[in-house]
């Protein structure tokens, strides 16, 4: 009995030591420090177009890891807080090789920003009865996301394509530094038939700067009766148009054409004119 009672005081103490060294070994081994971000300077300037601008001038270190700017990610891009000079904020993050996390913050200025643009993806005209819907019609494309399309609100009620008639229709869009831009375009519900010439034009929606000189016959692209017969683009008249190029805004204009038998056609484009 007394080899059995030292053979356990000898297991005991065994478990004692062995537990005392591997905490004292974990203990050693893991870093308690925190890694470090430096950034060289607060505010820089880049291009939409150019990410990795994002990174330059920053690195970070860690106490047991030593330089670890290789693991250093953009965390998040804020939305502006100065809308005006195209400022966001920065989030950076970076992880050491025990797990912690630490994260700095600073601006940027987006040197050639631009806000999101709409794309009218068909001529807005539908037909009576049809299950076209306005929202399949617009999209949107920004140069920080991307294609928005599905982001884009219908602010106007929903046209009816019960009844022939023209409509102003009211779309927005907001990219993700919270850039909201709208549109007003004119859709057209109209009776469908096959005696009516159409008129093509080279785009449904075009954007001109402020000032610019605008020309409503430049987008003429062809004109054709019923029968797929070319009509002469000198016969395509412009009906209406709203456009004031020295005012930043939405406008439209109405095309008009008519065959020899005078049946008319139309066709609108929509114009956003930028600051």
């Amino acid at each position: 009995m007394r080899y059995v009672k030292y053979a356990i005081i000898a297991l005991f103490l065994f478990s004692i030591v062995t537990y005392t060294i591997t905490w004292y070994s974990d203990k050693n081994s893991t870093d308690s420090s925190m890694p470090e971000i430096k950034i060289s300077e607060q505010q820089i300037e880049a291009s939409v177009k150019d990410k990795d601008a994002l990174l330059k001038g920053v690195v970070a270190m860690d106490e047991k890891d030593g330089d670890i700017t290789g693991n250093l990610v953009v965390e998040s891009i804020s939305k502006f807080v100065n809308k005006k000079e195209h400022i966001c904020n920065v989030t950076y993050a970076v992880a050491d090789s025990d797990s912690h996390v630490v994260k700095a913050t600073r601006k940027v200025r987006f040197t050639d920003y631009k806000s999101p643009r709409f794309i009218v993806k068909k001529p807005l005209c539908i037909e009576m009865g049809s299950n076209t819907s306005v929202t399949s019609l617009i999209g949107a494309k920004d140069v920080i996301d991307g294609d928005i399309s599905n982001k884009v609100k219908i602010l106007s009620n929903m046209v009816s394509t019960n009844v022939s008639s023209e409509n102003v229709v009211t779309a927005q869009v907001t990219n993700s530094l919270g850039d909201t831009v709208k549109l007003k375009a004119e859709v057209a519900v109209s009776q469908s038939n096959n005696i009516s010439p159409t008129i093509q034009l080279t785009k449904n929606i075009v954007y001109i700067k402020k000032g610019d000189k605008f020309s409503a016959k430049k987008y003429i692209d062809s004109a054709k009766d019923s029968d797929g017969k070319g009509i002469s683009k000198d016969k395509v008249k412009i009906k209406g148009s709203s456009v004031k190029t020295n005012k930043a805004g939405c406008y439209s204009v109405k095309y008009s054409v008519m065959d020899d038998d005078g049946n008319e056609g139309n066709a609108y484009l929509t114009v956003m004119v930028e600051e």
